[in-house]
């Protein structure tokens, strides 16, 4: 990954990265999100080898993309594997068979 800082092109080894450290940036991203600031703690999030796996439930497929939009800069993820099931009041479900 390339970054450019005053005119000058700094290269980033995200390969580097540990998962703990890649599920810290998510952590701290959710955490500042309007979205899920207070409910960051009810989505799993697993990383391994450059994929981020979401699962947990959001109330509305609107927020399972700000969800995903959210993510997908984070500095290490290369993929976004978004498993998270939408179940509202309303019926409306996208829980998959277990």
């Amino acid at each position: 990954m390339e970054s450019t800082i005053d005119g000058r092109i700094i290269r980033i080894d995200v390969a580097q990265d540990s998962a703990e450290h890649v599920l810290g940036r998510v952590r701290e991203t959710l955490s500042r999100n309007a979205h899920f600031a207070r409910h960051w703690r009810e989505i799993s999030c697993h990383f391994e080898d450059g994929v981020l796996t979401l699962r947990g439930c959001v109330p509305s497929f609107y927020l399972k993309q700000v969800l995903q939009a959210a993510l997908m800069d984070v500095p290490g993820v290369e993929r976004l594997d978004n498993q998270v099931d939408v179940v509202s009041s309303a019926g409306l479900s996208s829980v998959r068979p277990r």
